[in-house]
């Protein structure tokens, strides 16, 4: 079904509230914060960043790519403190100044919690086990942080 625009407008007019219904893309949350100056806190930022380690790795099982490329990038997308995470070039420049051990757990938690999910659903033997190792280096590097 194709969404008329001047009906849209019409209803638009009169519940503006249509508009947070419409969808927005494929990127969703990560376009509406797009506008916002302020920096995303420090668990969806780590979900964000998972969301793109999972598209990798999924393009890299589809295409039957080996996984040691994206296994030698995943100090990057999931590091450990001190490291800060280097975020995907579209997204600009690390947020901020230095993190505290605290900010690094709740990254490390939403990128972790992210990954859970999409490995639960996920029918793919290699998609799974990658995103289990991966889930597994997050859990460890929030061990690894001494509150």
């Amino acid at each position: 079904m194709q969404l008329n625009k001047k009906l849209l407008a019409i209803i638009g007019k009169r519940f503006p509230a249509i508009y947070d219904v419409i969808p927005h893309g494929p990127q969703g949350g990560l376009v509406r914060v797009a506008l916002n100056p302020q920096p995303l806190p420090p668990h969806e930022l780590g979900a964000a960043t998972a969301d793109e380690f999972v598209r990798h790795a999924w393009v890299a099982e589809r295409g039957g790519l080996d996984m040691k490329a994206l296994w030698s990038d995943l100090d990057d997308w999931c590091p450990t403190r001190p490291k800060l995470p280097k975020l995907p070039p579209w997204w600009g420049p690390f947020p901020g100044p230095e993190p505290r051990p605290e900010w690094f757990v709740d990254y490390h938690l939403g990128f972790a919690s992210r990954l859970s999910v999409v490995a639960s659903e996920s029918t793919g033997k290699l998609l799974g086990e990658t995103l289990n190792r991966a889930i597994d280096r997050s859990l460890a590097a929030i061990e690894a942080v001494k509150l």
